[in-house]
């Protein structure tokens, strides 16, 4: 009984090593974080990347959160080795705007017969963010000096700065509170204007306008 345990545990080993150096039917993926596709911008669709290993038929689902089907991406398709570039423009199979929500993407192999749920979610998000002054300094300024502009947006988003109308600086930080900085040139007044700008590219309205003078 001894020696049938251990036969029986070291062939469940080596299976188990066999499994773990056998290849992956997907390579690679990679699913967009965020996208609006109401935001006129690259990230008005979210793209869907596939690394195969080898060719196979391939159904993509998207999925809610709640596991409920919205759209078949991908019917039954004939994919080739290698990678596969896909997108969603966030419409369910009738043709309807998907909700604002987090969804999950599913890919059926047929040739594997197997499905696999990709890692990463992609939020769809239609809201763009608002952005409020908190502080700024110094008023008055000189030329050369930089600009420190303490802002509070709504959500976490990007701080974007506008001077005389003209997008000028960006943060690329998502965090609900942040500053950003402008180095001033030349003397004279400066209208300033502050945004946010989402990760799904959302471009919210601008904050009302603050003067900076340069002396």
């Amino acid at each position: 009984v001894v020696l049938a345990l251990l036969v029986g545990a070291a062939v469940a080993f080596a299976e188990t090593e066999r499994l773990k150096l056998k290849p992956t039917p997907i390579e690679e993926s990679f699913v967009q974080p965020a996208f609006s596709p109401v935001c006129s911008c690259p990230q008005a669709t979210a793209a869907i990347r596939l690394r195969l290993h080898r060719a196979d038929t391939v159904t993509v689902r998207i999925r809610d959160v709640s596991g409920d089907l919205v759209r078949v991406l991908v019917d039954g398709r004939r994919l080739p080795h290698g990678r596969t570039e896909l997108e969603w423009d966030g419409r369910d199979d009738a043709g309807t705007p998907a909700r604002d929500g987090r969804y999950r993407v599913d890919v059926h192999l047929s040739g594997a017969d197997r499905t696999f749920r990709l890692p990463r979610l992609v939020a769809l998000d239609t809201v763009a963010p608002t952005a409020q002054l908190v502080s700024y300094r110094p008023e008055p300024a000189k030329p050369g000096q930089w600009v420190h502009v303490s802002y509070r947006v709504s959500e976490p988003a990007h701080g974007v700065l506008f001077v005389n109308g003209r997008r000028k600086v960006v943060t690329y930080t998502r965090n609900r509170v942040a500053e950003l900085r402008w180095k001033l040139r030349r003397p004279g007044r400066y209208r300033l204007q502050l945004a946010a700008l989402d990760l799904a590219g959302n471009l919210g309205p601008l904050a009302p306008v603050f003067v900076v003078r340069v002396d």
